[in-house]
């Protein structure tokens, strides 16, 4: 059994985020064992993103589970209107290794915390990173700047708050 801990990475936008914020090969450097599904790699359209997430799978860094029974990701699917299939496959995969689960989808968050599964985002990645010396404290607000502008949808307020935390 290993040391590292398991992960299971259910958004492409986490994968997304951490290409444009140029952080992906420091979260390789966490101690961790990283999973996904093939229905979350299939999200991936953008080839030079894709390009780069490629190279984590073939070096063995991105592990994609292809386990997952089609029939539990299924009931999970029924059991809840707000989660796709995809969200599904990553919830069974977490589920089923007792693993923490990677994402950003608040529907998805909520139903894993109902399941007693750990949930992480973006802003943990890169507290984690600061925390062990990764990558800098400036670093990582100069990040977390960016994130805002990267995303949408990052959470703003929680943000500011990591920021004020790491200063």
């Amino acid at each position: 059994m290993s040391s590292k801990s398991e992960i299971v990475i259910k958004d492409s936008c986490i994968l997304f985020d951490l290409v444009e914020l140029n952080l992906i090969q420091h979260f390789f450097q966490l101690e961790i064992i990283a999973f996904t599904t093939p229905q979350v790699i299939e999200e991936i359209n953008d080839d030079e993103q894709w390009k780069i997430i490629e190279a984590y799978i073939i070096n063995g860094k991105l592990n994609i589970d292809r386990l997952g029974a089609y029939e539990d990701i299924t009931e999970i699917e029924n059991q809840y209107a707000a989660l796709s299939f995809t969200d599904s496959s990553v919830l069974e995969l977490a589920i089923r290794k007792k693993a923490v689960l990677l994402t950003s989808d608040g529907s998805l968050r909520k139903i894993s915390i109902t399941k007693q599964v750990p949930v992480r985002g973006l802003l943990w990645i890169i507290e984690e990173l600061s925390l062990r010396n990764i990558i800098t404290v400036e670093s990582a607000i100069e990040k977390l700047n960016a994130y805002s502008e990267v995303n949408v949808r990052a959470p703003i307020k929680e943000i500011q708050n990591l920021i004020k935390k790491l200063q």
